[in-house]
């Protein structure tokens, strides 16, 4: 499992190969020559399948140099090692070229913060992990038999599309459903763990199959996250950990994705492509966008990706939910689940793969903020996109601005941050076949300019920018 590449084509994808002994050199006498004395040539430079032939087995270390400061790397023969130290001359400061060398956490940044750090004993942090830890245990079994004929129910070659919610983001769940009916999915093959029962009967108004865990689910906050991080935030990210782990324990593939996601392609084609390299793969992540060491080596986003349901796969998202305290700590689910894949990638062989933050098939954020070519060919319907995740945004208020100059908003005002009482009124009791539908989703999305420096389907250059001197998107 390769991490995706910050430079394609550049050369830091090559590989500069130890040979620990001489049997293991290529078969090619020149090369293997050249790979074992100094010929004068300077490094030979040949194929992977070359270089690698006699290797019975081989550890691959991936370094690169964030920050671009004065680093080095040493390798140091001693019993096998997996992990790699970080050493640095630094404080919380940063970087201080007059202090020696010391050991620290690999997720120190020349900046001096620390991105991993462990939550202390007395904290509020432990003890509620404790409890919710608690609560789980005490309820797994009811609610997995709970779950078994509702998964069977909705399955599709043994997978489901998982989403959870509150009520504070039900805006975004129901843009979902409504685009992804006026563009004629079929929305059977998707189970939605709402937090609150607002949000529940939201969702079976539009024709979502849903499971309210109450036991787990019910403590946690109805409102809205203000900012990445906040306690609502990091209280609903509990949830994204308990609605992927129940079908892996029940031995369902998982495709996990916000609420704020659109769908252009039904994903599920890709992912059971059985003639795709991306099969042979436990964990397929959409590229976060970022490259900070918060979120090496791998740069996941945990807001869509596709788990394969094996003993792996199950252990690591147990150990995600073992690891509470962490994203409690973190303020990130992303954060602490990014580091386990690397362990358990390393530990026990999990396939991860990650697609590289400049494929057209998962754009997202990214590419929203940073790539305003590409969105040019997205808004003309040019790229091969299956869909688009609107993250990187900081709140729900702008994830909302932006999908509707994005020509991706197709929820009626109406529906907005209310419920279905306030939607149907009275007959709201009457139970029909998504009753939702007519009333809330909009044929045709529903366009507006807010920000002339954003991306829109349509010019918005009288529109105001949102960011400190930001140019025009056309």
């Amino acid at each position: 499992p390769v991490p995706p590449l910050l430079s394609p084509g550049t050369g830091e994808e090559d590989a500069i190969i130890l040979y620990h002994n001489k049997k293991s050199l290529p078969n090619d006498k020149k090369l293997a020559y050249s790979a074992e004395y100094d010929d004068g040539k300077g490094i030979p430079m040949t194929d992977p399948e070359t270089a690698t032939e006699n290797c019975d087995s081989m550890n691959v270390v991936f370094i690169g140099n964030p920050g671009n400061t004065r680093q080095c790397t040493a390798i140091i023969g001693n019993f096998e090692s997996y992990h790699i130290q970080r050493w640095m001359r630094a404080n919380d400061k940063g970087i201080d070229p007059s202090l020696p060398l010391e050991h620290k956490s690999r997720g120190i940044a020349s900046n001096g913060r620390s991105n991993f750090y462990a939550p202390p004993f007395n904290n509020q942090y432990t003890k509620k992990h404790w409890s919710m830890l608690r609560t789980f245990l005490e309820n797994v079994d009811s609610v997995l038999d709970e779950l078994k004929p509702i998964l069977k129910k909705v399955s599709r070659n043994n997978s489901v599309v998982i989403l959870t919610c509150n009520h504070g983001q039900s805006a975004l769940l129901v843009n979902f459903a409504c685009s992804a009916t006026r563009r004629g999915f079929d929305l059977g093959n998707i189970l939605v763990f709402p937090s609150d029962l607002e949000t529940k009967e939201l969702a079976e108004g539009l024709g979502l199959t849903t499971y309210y865990d109450e036991k787990n689910m019910g403590p946690l906050p109805s409102g809205e996250a203000r900012r990445y991080g906040d306690k609502t935030f990091k209280a609903m990210m509990y949830a994204k950990v308990l609605c992927v782990l129940y079908p892996l324990l029940l031995d369902y593939d998982v495709l996990f994705q916000d609420v704020d996601i659109v769908w252009y392609k039904n994903p599920m084609t890709f992912f059971h492509n059985e003639t795709s390299d991306a099969f042979k793969f436990d964990v397929i992540f959409q590229h976060d966008g970022s490259n900070s060491v918060r979120y090496a080596p791998y740069s996941a986003n945990s807001g869509f990706y596709y788990v394969r349901a094996n003993k792996k796969t199950q252990y690591l998202f147990t150990s995600l939910l073992y690891h509470s305290d962490l994203i409690l700590t973190w303020d990130s689910h992303q954060q602490a689940l990014v580091q386990l894949l690397a362990e358990h990638s390393s530990l026990f062989g999990l396939n991860v793969k990650v697609y590289n933050r400049d494929t057209s098939m998962f754009p997202g954020g990214w590419q929203f903020h940073r790539k305003h070519s590409f969105m040019k060919e997205l808004v003309k319907g040019k790229t091969d996109s299956y869909i688009f995740h609107m993250s990187w945004t900081e709140n729900k208020d702008n994830k909302l601005l932006f999908l509707r100059q994005l020509g991706e908003w197709y929820v009626n005002d109406a529906c907005v941050g209310t419920t279905v009482h306030e939607i149907l009124g009275g007959e709201s009791s009457s139970v029909g076949v998504a009753p939702l539908v007519e009333p809330c989703c909009a044929i045709e999305p529903l366009f507006s300019c807010h920000y002339r420096d954003k991306p829109s389907k349509l010019p918005c250059k009288t529109s105001p920018p949102i960011d400190t001197n930001g140019k025009s998107f056309w």
